[in-house]
């Protein structure tokens, strides 16, 4: 009797002893499986990281190329017009000096077709130059000069920015000495009732309109609004000899300089070009 308790007492030992160690061993597996999801759902996530962080730094570097291609289109554009606009101002501090020389000579003339258009020339023809600086604008404020990858570059373009304002605030101080001196005496003084027959009425170009004024006013009457004194024309070739010296200064102070900044942007893009490729 108690040899059989003993031996249903072991049988009950083994199995129990059994079935912990299976669910030991479960519970291991169990444990390593967890362990394993943890880590490829750790990597994959890792990886989707690094792959959406090189996607995205693939593509501002691509997008920074681009504003880049088109801020050397604009400066070479800009060379040309700029070119183009300091020939004008050349040719306009010309003509002021034909009118002052012609009122230094004569004397202010009311009725005179050929002082009348020298006035129109020195006074009309004040023109700005605007630069074309959206795509310089939008590599800053976007962040892509981070995508560049040239000091020397980001530098330059910095640069560029600042000669650019410095050329706007310059042309500002040129157009607000000519709104609050020469305009309030061309307001004064020229007649316009002559230039406006053919600029106005008959929808003619300026240049060709004044040209046009022997048709209009064949006996030069009243062509201007003014008596001649000693004082006004001295006072009239000051302020147009005022003109030339803030014209001239312009291209002391900013304009040489800028066509050099323009030009060294432009050497620096194509030497990256070409280090790139």
């Amino acid at each position: 009797m108690v040899q059989n308790i003993q031996f249903k007492l072991n049988a009950y030992i083994r199995v129990t002893a059994t079935k912990n160690m299976r669910t030991t061993l479960l519970s291991k597996i169990s444990l390593k499986s967890s362990l394993l999801e943890l880590l490829i759902l750790f990597v994959a996530i890792t990886m989707g990281f690094l792959v959406e962080n090189y996607r995205e730094t693939y593509l501002e570097e691509k997008r920074s190329e681009r504003l880049l291609n088109s801020l050397h289109v604009d400066l070479q554009g800009d060379i040309i017009r700029f070119d183009e606009f300091t020939g004008l101002r050349k040719l306009l501090i010309d003509d002021v000096y034909h009118f002052i020389d012609d009122v230094e000579k004569r004397g202010l003339l009311e009725n005179d077709m050929k002082q009348q258009k020298l006035f129109a020339k020195a006074i009309f023809n004040w023109t700005y130059f605007e630069p074309n600086t959206a795509n310089i604008e939008q590599i800053i404020s976007s962040g892509a000069l981070r995508y560049l990858g040239d000091d020397e570059l980001i530098h330059q373009i910095g640069m560029m920015q600042s000669r650019n304002l410095l050329l706007m605030d310059r042309q500002e101080r040129e157009q607000e000495y000519f709104l609050n001196y020469l305009q309030p005496m061309m307001h004064q003084y020229y007649n316009f009732k002559w230039i406006n027959k053919n600029y106005v009425r008959n929808w003619q170009s300026f240049p060709e309109a004044n040209e046009n004024l022997v048709e209009v006013n064949p006996k030069e009457q009243r062509m201007m609004l003014w008596k001649h004194s000693d004082a006004l024309a001295e006072r009239v070739m000051n302020l147009f000899e005022n003109y030339v010296f803030i014209l001239r200064s312009s291209h002391v102070v900013n304009y040489d300089e800028y066509i050099e900044e323009m030009q060294h942007t432009i050497e620096i893009i194509d030497n990256k070009s070409l280090a790139d490729n």
